[in-house]
């Protein structure tokens, strides 16, 4: 079908009983605009070409140089050595298959994820606003118009026409200096802080379903070593009560025993309801139903095919590894990226606040035909008309923009400061935390066992007589205290460890398959910031 037939095809299914004879001049108004826009895409190219070479006012943003308060070296000493590794996915470092599924299900079901990528979204749509005020903008409009008109002095009216009018209207704000260049600059920098944040979102989801995992298996050992306590101050009750018959010991004695049992009994559902609250926090990490997850947390055997002596093993990394310098920090964290380039908006904010106070020229156009059906009269029109705008009078509102972008970029400065100065800390913080512990591994290892030992030799000297239940119940509760701080420091390491992997970024950087894209949100990759690294 020729384009004639198709125009009028689709126009006489749209005004029915009309001829479609009647609206051939919608046709005659598509050939008009079409050689009008021919014409004048030469001279639009040009312009927009030259515009590209103007000036943009405000100041060219510079990376800020490295803070004299971050150090050269860590004052901290470093473990295994300060032996580098990738950190890419550093929570599988713990060689425990179900805290690797745990955390990659919360990274996948979790509301922060969402909520993170929507506002990279958003920034992204917000680029796409700004770019297109830098391009004309263009508006079709149409009308028909059915009236009769009045015909001889003797008030008779004259036969009912039709008219139809249709315009092509443009419009171009020029941006002289720089405005729009520098807001869709700011708009790029908060895109890429947006997508910083995503990353800092899945760091800190990451360890805390690490920790919150941690947490819940160190519960569960103190929970299997009451269990052992108590069965053993049953054990001890029992006894007890045949000495007492037989008249080898005091009631008092029976009565302490007992007390012991009730004693161990109330320790051990005060544990169990911390675990249940551990496995509430869990749940809600991984937007896990509760009893799914306490089924898939059951007790299983360690990766070495071995049972731990009192509950489930805690993780432990096998290969960990931690930035070189301090200053790998301003490429590997992400919230410190974010701030970066939070800066770096700030400072085009500056140049559209300079530009607001200058003059603007804005160039608009029309053309149009009016077209009366039933005579086919024509009449082209069109006209071009180039505005220009000068503030001259704001009662210092100009100048209060200006200063206003300053002190936000000043805001914003402190804030990256501190950001890199927070860092430092608690780097610092997660490897003397590391440090201390991995130290104190051994001594609480060496006492636990020796307790132990001690604790299974005064069990047999009471079961002969050979001492008191005083001395049994002194010798437990040390034997117990030494069990919960091992277990206590075992969880420190690796709770240390996951701390120190989200204060040195977790990785982010090192993966580069990874950008806030998935079925979720838009598919094009996050670009790697500009001014990244120290």
């Amino acid at each position: 079908m020729r384009r004639n037939d198709l125009a009028s095809a689709v126009l006489s299914d749209s005004i029915p009983n009309h001829p479609v004879a009647h609206l051939s001049g919608w046709i005659h108004l598509l050939d008009f605009m079409n050689m009008q826009i021919r014409s004048g895409s030469r001279w639009l190219l040009a312009s927009t070409t030259a515009l590209l070479c103007a000036c943009a006012v405000g100041p060219d943003y510079r990376e800020p140089p490295r803070d004299p308060a971050v150090p050269e070296t860590w004052h901290a000493r470093l473990p295994h050595g300060g032996e580098r590794a990738a950190m890419t996915q550093w929570w599988r470092q713990f060689d425990d298959p179900l805290l690797a599924e745990l955390v990659e299900t919360a990274e996948t079901r979790h509301p922060t994820i969402d909520a993170a990528l929507g506002a990279v979204r958003e920034a992204r749509a917000a680029v796409t606003t700004s770019r297109a005020g830098l391009l004309p903008g263009v508006r079709a409009n149409g009308t028909m118009t059915r009236s009769s008109g009045a015909g001889d002095t003797g008030g008779s009216d004259g036969a009912p026409f039709t008219l139809f009018n249709g315009s092509l209207d443009a419009s171009w704000e020029l941006d002289l200096f720089g405005g729009t260049r520098r807001n869709l600059e700011a708009s790029e920098a908060r895109l890429q802080a947006a997508q910083a944040d995503w990353h800092e979102a899945r760091v800190t989801l990451a360890a805390e379903v690490a920790d919150a995992y941690v947490q819940r298996r160190y519960c569960e050992r103190l929970v299997a070593l009451y269990r052992d306590t108590l069965a053993s101050r049953r054990e001890t009750e029992r006894l007890t009560a045949l000495k007492l018959k037989s008249g080898f010991v005091a009631p008092a004695d029976e009565a302490q025993a007992r007390a012991g049992r009730y004693d161990s009994e109330n320790q051990l559902i005060a544990q169990e309801g911390v675990c249940q609250q551990n496995l509430n926090r869990l749940a809600q990490l991984t937007a896990l139903p509760a009893a799914q997850l306490d089924a898939r947390l059951a007790r299983a055997p360690a990766a070495d095919g071995t049972a731990a002596a009192y509950g489930d093993p805690i993780p432990v990394p096998l290969h960990p590894a931690v930035p070189d310098v301090p200053a790998a920090l301003l490429s590997q964290r992400p919230d410190v990226m974010s701030a970066e380039r939070s800066l770096a908006a700030a400072s085009a904010g500056i140049g559209v606040a300079v530009a607001s106070r200058l003059p603007s020229l804005s160039l608009g156009g029309s053309i149009g035909i009016n077209h009366l059906a039933h005579s086919g009269d024509e009449v082209h029109s069109w006209s071009w008309s180039p505005q220009i705008s000068l503030p001259i009078f704001e009662g210092g509102a100009g100048r209060a923009r200006v200063e206003t972008a300053r002190a936000r970029y000043d805001q914003a400065l402190a804030q990256y400061r501190s950001k890199v100065l927070v860092a430092v800390q608690e780097v610092e913080d997660a490897l003397t935390r590391v440090d201390a512990s991995v130290r104190r591994a051994d001594a609480a290892r060496q006492a636990e066992t020796n307790y132990s030992v001690l604790l299974a030799s005064q069990e047999n000297r009471y079961r002969l007589g050979a001492t008191s239940l005083l001395d049994l119940e002194e010798t437990r509760r040390l034997a117990l205290a030494s069990r919960e701080t091992l277990a206590a420091v075992e969880a420190e390491i690796s709770q240390s460890w996951i701390a120190l992997y989200k204060a040195a970024g977790g990785g982010w950087r090192d993966d580069a398959n990874t950008s806030p894209t998935d079925s979720r949100g838009p598919s094009d990759a996050a670009p790697t910031p500009a001014g990244a690294g120290a």
